[in-house]
């Protein structure tokens, strides 16, 4: 057989494909992109909270001329009325650097004292961190024109801890959010490029079915041309063949005037065999199907191509037509099909071989007969056309006799092949001609 090469993607759809796949990527990049905005913009807002939770403690503190003993009454209950603000876990303030003057609201042991300015992710609490400075001016003691204190400044650090659980949750629902987008739009893609491609396909399809109409028509009218060439051919041939044969009957003076009236009497006969199996090509006759015992066509076809059987010694065997049951086809085409493989295994089968022909189930309540012959087989050059029309392994052949089983099969809805003798079991070099998709009665 020829040998096979793999099929190759259309330049257009490989195109196509590739445009598909990159505006893929590109979505899938631009969905990762916003989620990474949009969980920016969420952490956001739990640190402009803070920020700003981190500003009014500052202020009321720095707001004092100094750090009094009023303000350090008052800074707990300013704490604890900052606190109560959503997120907050806890609010402490350090002055000078020292935890024992630290003033604390809320839950004390998730604070973790020693992390530096900045914010900080504390397992699900957020931690800002800030310094300021406030300068201590107290009033003079003493009255009017007493001595005036000297001015000190005192460092203070807030430390504000957030919950980000809820901030947590609305990444996770973002995350899910641009997951469900992403597989919305790979799935919107998919559809797009099934509908180009059946859109291509369509287009395609249109346009062969054009060409093929175009040339089905051109091939309908050729072809009763052709047929009625024949059959206008056959009428004055056959009287030829006619004056012919009174010729050679009565007999002619000389020898090889005899031989020549004889060799135009079998040529016009090869002549007239050859255009009746064009003619038998060319017009398919509908089929009339019906109940058919292939038993018995088969032994009325051995009946009938026995003296060819007994010219080379060959013999037939059957298998399988033990089978009750009769199979659904047209009795005169499936004759004429198997007349054609049976003539065919005959020409090509060795002297003193056998020919087998064999009738079995092929599944779904379907049959499949076969032809198999231990002759030389088909050549590679022409396994792929066996069954095209003048297409023939034997010098003198018509090459339509395979055509015309293969035009009946396409009738009946049978598909018909060849495959080399090896394959079936027979002698290497053998051929096997099946019929399958028969169906019982």
């Amino acid at each position: 057989m020829q040998p096979t090469h793999p099929k190759r993607i259309p330049r257009p759809r490989i195109v196509g494909i590739v445009f598909l796949v990159a505006l893929w990527v590109m979505f899938a990049v631009w969905q990762r992109a916003e989620h990474v905005h949009q969980c920016r913009l969420i952490h956001a807002t739990l640190s402009s909270q803070g920020e700003a939770l981190a500003t009014a403690v500052s202020n009321s503190i720095v707001s004092h001329r100094w750090f009094s003993p009023f303000v350090q009454a008052q800074l707990p209950s300013t704490l604890e009325t900052l606190a109560r603000s959503t997120n907050v876990i806890a609010i402490a303030v350090v002055a000078g650097g020292d935890l024992d003057q630290a003033y604390v609201t809320g839950d004390e042991e998730r604070i973790v004292f020693d992390l530096p300015v900045g914010e900080h992710v504390v397992g699900e609490t957020l931690h800002l961190v800030h310094e300021f400075e406030m300068t201590n001016d107290p009033p003079m003691m003493g009255g009017f024109g007493a001595a005036k204190v000297s001015r000190d400044t005192e460092s203070f650090r807030s430390i504000i801890v957030l919950d980000r659980t809820a901030t947590t949750a609305q990444f996770y629902l973002e995350a899910r959010n641009r997951i469900l987008i992403f597989v919305l739009g790979t799935l919107l893609l998919v559809a797009i490029g099934a509908v180009w491609q059946f859109t291509v396909r369509l287009a395609q399809s249109e346009g062969k079915t054009r060409l093929l109409t175009a040339e089905t028509r051109h091939l309908r009218e050729l072809g009763q041309a052709a047929a009625g060439l024949a059959h206008e051919t056959r009428n004055p041939l056959g009287l030829i063949r006619g004056w012919t044969q009174r010729l050679a009957d009565a007999g002619l003076p000389q020898p090889d005037q005899q031989a020549q009236a004889e060799a135009v009497i079998e040529e016009c006969d090869r002549v007239t065999a050859r255009i009746n199996q064009f003619l038998a090509f060319a017009r398919q006759a509908d089929v009339q199907l019906g109940a058919v015992s292939l038993e018995e066509l088969i032994e009325e076809l051995q009946l009938l191509l026995q003296p060819d059987l007994d010219a080379s010694g060959l013999e037939l065997q059957t298998a399988g037509l033990d089978d009750p049951r009769a199979i659904q086809a047209d009795r005169d085409q499936l004759r004429q099909v198997l007349f054609n493989l049976l003539q065919n295994a005959i020409a090509f089968a060795p002297d003193h071989s056998t020919i087998r022909l064999s009738l079995c189930p092929s599944g779904d309540g379907r049959f499949r007969i076969e032809v198999a012959d231990q002759g030389p087989g088909a050549s590679e050059q022409i396994v792929e056309s066996l069954f095209e029309p003048y297409v023939s392994r034997r010098p003198g052949g018509t090459g339509l006799g395979l055509s015309i089983v293969r035009r009946i099969a396409i009738a009946h809805d049978w598909d018909v092949g060849y495959r080399a003798g090896e394959e079936a079991g027979v002698r290497p070099g053998g051929s096997v001609f099946w019929i399958d998709g028969i169906r019982a009665a």
